[in-house]
């Protein structure tokens, strides 16, 4: 899943959505500060969050909070890094 992360306030938090879709203005307005971040995608990211019940807060409210300590699970995992940790997957070709 691709997705938009958002930083609330001074890094206070972070807000995830689909990317491209509108946030609900009335809840990011409670939240305070909101600006763009970066852009993910869920698949490359670094194998620190659950993104599964990210996955169930966006189903129901259509983004999910990621608290400031989480961070590390908002960014990707560098692609040089990927055949080290997962082989399986990078097998070259006989």
């Amino acid at each position: 899943m691709r997705v938009d992360v958002f930083v609330v306030g001074d890094n206070e938090g972070y807000v995830v959505a689909p990317a491209g879709r509108p946030l609900p203005l009335d809840e990011m307005l409670a939240l305070g500060a909101l600006r763009y971040g970066w852009a993910l995608d869920s698949e490359r990211a670094a194998m620190r969050l659950d993104w599964r019940a990210i996955a169930t807060d966006i189903d129901a409210r259509g983004y999910g909070v990621v608290s400031r300590e989480d961070v590390t699970g908002l960014l990707a995992q560098p692609q040089r890094w990927l055949p080290a940790l997962y082989p399986e997957h990078h097998r070259r070709a006989a």
